[in-house]
């Protein structure tokens, strides 16, 4: 599994470039290597590129859309943004969340509410998991954030299992 991001973003002062030649080659070389993509959606704008991509047959499955929320001139984390985004889902496409900068679980828990099939934690993306509360380790957030999947009623896949609903054999 590995990263697509699906267009060029703003990132702070800073612009990430992803011109679609360079999706187009990517997209190709994980096909061929086995790769599983995650549709990285930084702005709106991308999924109407995941759809033309995938129309033109250079995205094909398995694959699953991660929404990147919170980033620095990007998408914002704010909840109608997540609403918006996978309200232009088919409801049988599998979806995930980061949230770039986060400073507590509620958007994530707003996305596992959502039906997301993936949602990510670590340092990479923040050490705080409420207001002012940070973890000292990467295994303390996924506790925590294992935790709140559990009480809002859904489970945690085994890594094997992760594994084969990823597309993995």
């Amino acid at each position: 599994m590995a990263s697509l991001n699906m267009g060029s973003v703003n990132f702070g002062e800073d612009v990430y470039i992803n011109r679609l030649p360079d999706i187009r080659y990517w997209a190709r070389r994980m096909e061929e290597t086995g790769v599983v993509p995650e549709l990285e959606i930084f702005e709106i704008g991308m999924l109407a590129t995941v759809r033309n991509l995938i129309g033109e047959g250079t995205i094909k499955p398995p694959y699953y859309f991660d929404f990147i929320l919170g980033a620095h001139w990007a998408l914002p984390d704010d909840p109608r943004c997540l609403f918006y985004l996978t309200n232009m889902l088919d409801e049988d496409i599998a979806w995930g969340l980061v949230h770039d900068d986060m400073n507590d679980l509620s958007l994530l828990a707003t996305a596992v509410g959502l039906g997301a099939t993936v949602v990510r934690v670590g340092f990479e993306d923040s050490i705080y998991y409420a207001p002012g509360k940070f973890a000292k380790t990467n295994k303390e957030l996924v506790k925590r954030l294992v935790s709140l999947i559990y009480q809002v009623g859904w489970y945690v896949a085994e890594p094997d299992e992760a594994r084969k609903l990823s597309g993995f054999n």
